[in-house]
């Protein structure tokens, strides 16, 4: 949909909100948020779900061969998920300086941010892979068996290679969803799920001379790497690109030009890693714990991230909403974005959190074919809270993300730090080693860190409406 035909883009938004009655303007703007929320939302989750997906494809075709190579691609992945996301906060900025350009109406500069965006994702890109080199020597430092440490770091390195595509990637994704054209990336992503699948076939068995998780690792690498040039190749010869300015030089370049762009991802970055730090933290921990423990911690992180999904699609639409609402500057349509996104987040995840919590074991059993009839009754009590936490961490990050769209770039970090670093983690700690229970204490630790996360975030979206909504009066 054109930006010339949504009503949101009409001039002099203030004018517009007080010609209606209240609460026809309500529903007028809830009916357009939520629409243009799900047109964006739902290329973005089963976006999202397809990166995701990669991982869980590895996982279920390594479940044949044990829980040993399981719990290494598991243990190997989390880092370089740690500095993936990390990458991806980092990169967030490009939604915000693109959605805020287009709210105003300065198409022919959104160009300029991708070409921004670019370098500084390679620069990143670069990053990553060299960190991920040292794997093991990290693994051995925070108490993983050298056993362990030596076959996960292993899956760790051939993973690391796959983040200087995926930060390419990202810039380029970015770019498309907060232009509002996300379905590009979709099909993409999906279209190497199902390269993905005999690549696995041929590597997980002795393909190349790899084998196990390493040829898992391998057949996911290769698959980003594809992601990178289908994505990026379709915004350089994007329909409009003249209009704008893909292909024009930035003027000042990216240095310079990108300074407020990275200033929003030198926030949401810390914000990022310290969610998936702290997740990754507690995959250190279960890596102390005996197997079945460790496999059932890996699994229900697999269903968590696929559940999360939904939320990461509603958040990230829910930020070009309030992006766009800001540069226009329409304070109560901005405020409204915001909750709509929250509204629908909880809304959909609630029927997935009543699900899991009555039937853990049959979930589990389906989704990853385990027969193992002591293995499901482990899995059972986390895979109960999976949901729930779902909707508490789904709904902070929702919120979290609203902000950042308002321009709000540093009260979402220190939540996220309180939240996750300041409370998950020692939480995580106390019930899933020091009083013995085992993945299930790991995520009530998780629970309880989105909990007050959300709490706080609430609290804060709530002040950000009310400040601007007594300007307007």
């Amino acid at each position: 949909m054109s930006q010339k035909s949504d009503p949101s883009s009409f001039p002099n938004p203030q004018a517009r909100a007080l010609g209606q009655s209240g609460f026809s303007w309500f529903l007028s703007r809830f009916n357009r948020h939520t629409y243009e929320l799900f047109r964006l939302a739902g290329p973005v989750v089963i976006s999202r779900a397809g990166i995701l997906t990669l991982a869980l494809t590895d996982t279920i075709m390594l479940g044949p061969l044990g829980a040993e190579e399981v719990g290494r691609y598991g243990l190997g992945t989390s880092t370089f998920v740690l500095l993936l996301v990390c990458g991806i906060g980092l990169m967030f900025g490009t939604v915000v300086e693109t959605s805020h350009l287009r709210g105003a109406g300065r198409l022919a500069e959104t160009g300029q941010v991708w070409r921004r965006a670019l370098p500084y994702g390679i620069i990143l890109g670069v990053i990553g892979v060299v960190l991920t080199q040292f794997a093991e020597t990290y693994f051995l430092l925070v108490g993983q068996n050298p056993h362990l440490a030596s076959i996960s770091a292993s899956v760790t390195h051939i993973q690391g290679w796959g983040l200087l595509p995926l930060m390419i990637y990202m810039a380029s994704n970015y770019y498309l969803e907060a232009m509002g054209r996300p379905v590009p990336g979709m099909i993409i992503v999906w279209g190497v799920n199902l390269l993905n699948i005999p690549l696995n076939l041929w590597l997980i068995h002795g393909g190349l001379g790899f084998e196990g998780a390493d040829g898992a690792a391998l057949a996911t690498t290769v698959c980003r790497t594809l992601m990178m040039i289908g994505v990026t190749g379709y915004v350089w010869y994007l329909g409009g690109r003249h209009d704008y300015g893909i292909r024009q030089r930035p003027v000042p370049g990216w240095i310079a030009g990108g300074k407020v762009m990275r200033r929003h991802g030198y926030a949401a970055g810390p914000a990022y890693a310290a969610e998936s730090g702290a997740y990754h933290v507690l995959h250190i921990y279960a890596g102390w714990m005996v197997a079945n423990e460790l496999a059932s911690f890996t699994v229900n992180m697999n269903l968590l991230a696929m559940i999360f999904m939904i939320s990461l699609g509603i958040a990230n639409a829910t930020a070009v909403r309030v992006g766009v609402a800001h540069g226009r500057r329409d304070w109560p349509d901005r405020a409204l974005a915001g909750w709509t996104g929250m509204f629908w987040n909880m809304l959909l995840l609630m029927p997935i959190a009543v699900f899991l919590w009555l039937r853990p074991e049959q979930t589990m059993a389906f989704m990853y074919q385990i027969t193992d009839q002591e293995l499901l009754h482990v899995m059972a009590p986390a895979t109960m809270l999976v949901g729930v936490a779902m909707m508490l961490d789904g709904g902070q990050f929702t919120l979290a993300n609203a902000l950042r769209g308002t321009g709000d770039k540093w009260s979402p970090t220190v939540i996220n730090l309180c939240g996750f670093i300041g409370t998950m983690i020692p939480a995580a700690y106390i019930m899933g080693i020091y009083l013995d229970r085992g993945a299930r204490g790991l995520y009530e630790a998780i629970l309880l860190g989105a909990a007050l996360a959300c709490f706080i975030l609430v609290i804060r979206w709530t002040l950000i409406c009310a400040r601007r909504a007594r300007q307007t009066d």
